[in-house]
């Protein structure tokens, strides 16, 4: 994957599967956010595409067209080119009032802070355009879930532990980052009906819907067919769905456990009675180990980038 910051109209026409001529009749009107380059010419950050393709309701019929690569080619190329974007952090640098900092030398940590500022300020722009940049550097969700989203989720809860936050800035966060997630997802190739089919949710009394909707993009950036269950869903209920749709996966997010032994004597009879040929698939940040030793499960990913790993190589066979 070689996935570019901003695009000219003919690359986003031959992502979009439409014409040139149209896609510069939309910057021009402003439908599509869209920047100028010295020299006059049109240039579409990816920010203002993912969010062109949310108002529009359109999603990416060529991914190629902008650098990201079809799954079910080659699943296991990422790349590993840390050099695009440059502009785009050097920007958000002089944004920030720290002008020359070479961007290859922090900008992990650089970002992480923009983010976190911009989720507890409810700034949605500016979190689009560090996620953005994010995307265009690593290329990969498992890095946006891990690396960015997780740390700054870490550091807004111990804001809030101490006094030094609100709730409402954390649920706000949530809100963005999931927003935020479903325009990403317009830019990943639909992986086909023949794709295999993964399944998932978190149970009931499990509301935190970031981990699920990350977990659901990181199955289709692989080439995987997709059905989130959404949160707080019964095990009765998703043995319901399992029953009817036969995932080759069934993914159970566990950000929230009130009690072990409740939650253990619902988990059991649902991953005993599973149908054969579904793997059952688990993490979350509370699964202990203890928690693990008594549970039925297929498989237990500690990070997303884990659970790509899993994917990719489980799709290739």
């Amino acid at each position: 994957m070689n996935l570019e910051h901003n695009f000219s109209p003919k690359q986003v026409a031959q992502a979009l599967q439409v014409s040139e001529s149209s896609v510069k009749r939309w910057c021009d009107r402003g439908v599509i956010r869209t920047d100028r380059t010295y020299g006059g010419h049109r240039r579409i950050p990816l920010e203002h595409l993912m969010e062109f393709l949310e108002s529009t309701n359109r999603r990416i019929v060529d991914p190629s067209a902008i650098g990201l690569s079809d799954p079910r080619q080659d699943v296991s190329r990422l790349d590993d080119s840390r050099q695009i974007a440059r502009d785009a952090i050097e920007e958000l640098s002089l944004q920030a009032g720290r002008p020359g900092e070479d961007p290859s030398i922090a900008n992990a940590s650089f970002l992480q802070s923009q983010f976190e500022r911009a989720l507890l300020a409810g700034d949605e722009t500016q979190c689009r355009k560090v996620i953005s940049s994010w995307y265009a550097i690593h290329g990969n969700m498992a890095s946006v879930a891990d690396d960015l989203m997780a740390p700054t989720f870490r550091v807004i809860g111990q804001l809030w532990a101490c006094g030094r936050a609100d709730v409402y800035q954390e649920r706000r966060g949530c809100e963005i980052s999931i927003r935020l997630i479903h325009e990403l997802r317009r830019l990943i190739l639909d992986p086909g009906n023949d794709a295999p089919l993964a399944m998932g949710g978190t149970c009931e009394g499990d509301n935190y819907q970031v981990a699920n909707q990350l977990i659901e993009m990181i199955f289709r950036e692989a080439g995987w067919r997709t059905i989130s269950l959404g949160s707080g869903v019964p095990f009765s209920s998703m043995a319901s769905a399992i029953e009817k749709y036969r995932p080759k996966i069934f993914w159970l997010s566990v950000s929230h456990v009130e009690s072990e032994e409740s939650f253990l004597d619902r988990f059991e009879p649902f991953s005993q009675g599973l149908p054969q040929g579904t793997m059952l698939v688990v993490g979350g940040r509370s699964l202990s180990e203890s928690l693990r030793r008594r549970m039925q499960f297929s498989a237990h990913c500690d990070s997303m980038r884990q659970l790509s790993t899993l994917a990719r190589s489980l799709i290739a066979h």
